[in-house]
């Protein structure tokens, strides 16, 4: 990679290899030594120094904006750490959510409007025990003590046994600690990625069950 790069610096046309920010200088130079002259001689030639300044003023302040764009495409752009969520909605979720509840052997049922209102998308059944999936609020980036207290306060409402907190956050320490005590669990990162994007089933759901 470094040859190729090297042989391409060296066939590149010689005003491409320098630097704007040199003929900038070069120019603010000879404006400089222009002006001076034009002070001690002051006669006829100072009109002709004084549009050669303007001239050299002119293309310094030219090739200062070449050098900005040339910087600023060249940047590079931070890589976005959401972008596997990308154009993902809270719906397209729920439907794969469903169909991995299914394959494990679960019967989805139409969530009531009181558990949708409470932010509640999927609903689970087997066996007499029911699980309910909180993704209303997926897109957050921090789950906090609140937000798990707030998500155990409402299966306890829709009588559910365990709740899920779907979603793209980081939980804090203090959530962490208050779902492994309570009926609440977390379905965040690599694993909600794989109910995103794979089609098979998510063992560490049915190991949370």
């Amino acid at each position: 990679m470094d040859l190729v790069y090297m042989k391409k610096s060296i066939s590149a046309p010689l005003l491409s290899q320098i630097k704007s920010w040199q003929f900038i200088g070069l120019g603010l130079s000879g404006w400089c030594t222009l002006y001076s002259i034009a002070v001690i001689t002051w006669g006829a030639s100072s009109t002709l120094v004084g549009n050669t300044q303007g001239g050299c003023f002119a293309m310094s302040m030219t090739l200062a904006g070449i050098e900005a764009r040339r910087y600023q495409s060249g940047r590079a752009t931070p890589p976005d750490p959401l972008q596997w969520v990308t154009g993902t909605s809270a719906s397209e979720i729920n439907h794969n959510l469903a169909q991995v509840m299914q394959q494990r052997g679960f019967w989805t049922e139409p969530c009531k409007s009181v558990e949708t209102d409470l932010g509640f998308g999927v609903r689970a059944v087997n066996a007499g025990r029911t699980l309910v999936f909180e993704t209303a609020r997926w897109q957050e980036p921090i789950i906090d003590l609140p937000h798990a207290q707030a998500t155990d306060e409402n299966r306890k409402k829709v009588g559910a046994d365990l709740a899920f907190i779907v979603g793209i956050g980081k939980p804090d320490q203090d959530a962490q600690s208050y779902v492994k005590a309570h009926a609440v669990r977390l379905l965040i990162g690599e694993e909600l990625n794989e109910i995103i994007n794979a089609e098979k089933p998510v063992m560490t759901v049915v190991k949370e069950v």
